[in-house]
């Protein structure tokens, strides 16, 4: 069986996503990087845009792999800001079952989970939704022993705007913490993280702040009212680069 996935056309220009896609598929055949854009694309309607491209999802995120044809897809065009594509052209490129487990199987921070029903097929994102019509399956965090730790990572522009507000979830349902900082790849922390947020759960849980643990390990919070989990919830700020680690951080307080 084969599914149709949409990525974009060539278009004039260097947007930020077509930079994003050429430096991550510098020297790759053709077919790796119709994979890249396959697993981007993928990501992008099982977190943001299942509703808006008319894909049926159901209230726990899931989506029928087979609701993944073309019938449901070839009269959508694709409106992301991720790809910074409005309005352009796109160009088809088929997804058979075997890439999607591929993806799934290969994905090394765990976004995806397939399952087999009595029904068929369905698959869905772990955690990162913006779509708050969800109720994806977590587990409640109920004490901060619990686990490890929790730390958000970010970058030296981000920085400032945190050190005043707090953590933001922006446009997605929850702010995305780590259980760790160490290593090449960890599930809730970017590749370009140039500072680590380590954030007092156990204060937080205390002023009401909920915590929830994703199906791959992901610590997952609402904040408060406004979407924030403001910098009092802090119990240190470092920088990543082991050789600045212990270095201070500027406007970071304890």
């Amino acid at each position: 069986m084969t599914f149709l996935l949409l990525r974009p056309a060539r278009v004039a220009g260097q947007t930020p996503a077509i930079r994003v896609f050429q430096r991550f598929t510098h020297g790759k055949t053709r077919r790796e990087r119709e994979y890249y854009w396959t697993t981007r694309e993928l990501s992008f309607l099982l977190r943001h845009g299942a509703f808006q491209q008319k894909l049926p999802m159901r209230p726990d995120g899931y989506v029928k792999v087979e609701d993944l044809a073309s019938d449901c897809l070839d009269s959508c065009a694709l409106e992301t800001e991720l790809c910074q594509l409005r309005h352009r052209s796109i160009a088809a490129h088929n997804l058979d079952v075997p890439t999607l487990q591929r993806i799934v199987v290969e994905d090394n921070k765990k976004r995806y989970k397939l399952q087999e029903e009595a029904d068929g097929l369905w698959i869905r994102a772990n955690q990162g939704h913006s779509m708050p019509e969800l109720v994806v399956e977590m587990k409640p965090i109920l004490s901060a022993t619990e686990i490890p730790m929790a730390v958000h990572g970010t970058n030296l522009q981000a920085w400032p705007l945190i050190a005043k507000e707090g953590l933001s979830r922006m446009s997605r349902n929850h702010i995305h913490l780590a259980q760790d900082f160490e290593g090449k790849v960890i599930s809730g922390m970017r590749k370009s993280t140039s500072i680590l947020v380590f954030v007092d759960v156990s204060r937080a849980l205390e002023a009401g702040i909920p915590f929830f643990l994703s199906f791959n390990d992901v610590v997952l919070t609402p904040g408060n009212e406004e979407g924030l989990l403001e910098p009092r919830f802090f119990s240190d700020v470092r920088y990543a680069n082991a050789n600045k680690y212990s270095q201070e951080v500027p406007g970071w307080n304890r």
